[in-house]
């Protein structure tokens, strides 16, 4: 009788640990995005991805600065191209003298429906420099691939 009592727990501890982590995943799957101060590079960087996401091309252009969008020139439609199922997190930002530097983690095929692993994850860096007192990406950014300057 006493190892069923025995069995009997370390199942319910099983079950407490799955339901915890279940609620855990769901609370982050969730969540709100973070949002970011008006005017500073990683909100730049959040509204590019964000257009990103939504696969909107004018405004993903409208984080890039006039030098990036002549450099690349319909390349930008790379924009409409993103994969579905991603997720984009800011993992730096720093100084470069005039320009800021912002990494981003990429998880591409992230989300539900994702039957094997976690998709592909990967880092970029984005160029940010100030334009008229707005931070504007740049050199291209992640999914366009152009001429650099």
């Amino acid at each position: 009788m006493t190892s069923v009592t025995r069995d009997g727990i370390v199942l319910g501890v099983i079950v407490a640990v799955v339901a915890a982590v279940v609620v855990v995943a769901l609370v982050l799957a969730v969540r709100a995005p973070n949002e970011f101060d008006a005017g500073t590079p990683e909100a730049a960087v959040s509204g590019y991805f964000q257009a990103v996401i939504d696969r909107n091309r004018a405004e993903a252009e409208r984080f890039m600065t006039g030098d990036l969008l002549e450099r690349c020139g319909s390349e930008t439609s790379q924009v409409r191209e993103a994969p579905d199922g991603l997720r984009i997190v800011i993992v730096a930002a720093e100084s470069d003298g005039d320009s800021m530097l912002v990494t981003v983690r990429i998880t591409e095929g992230s989300g539900p429906g994702q039957i094997l692993g976690d998709g592909h994850t990967f880092e970029e860096t984005l160029v940010l420099t100030e334009v008229a007192g707005e931070w504007l990406i740049a050199e291209a950014p992640w999914p366009i691939y152009c001429e650099e300057a």
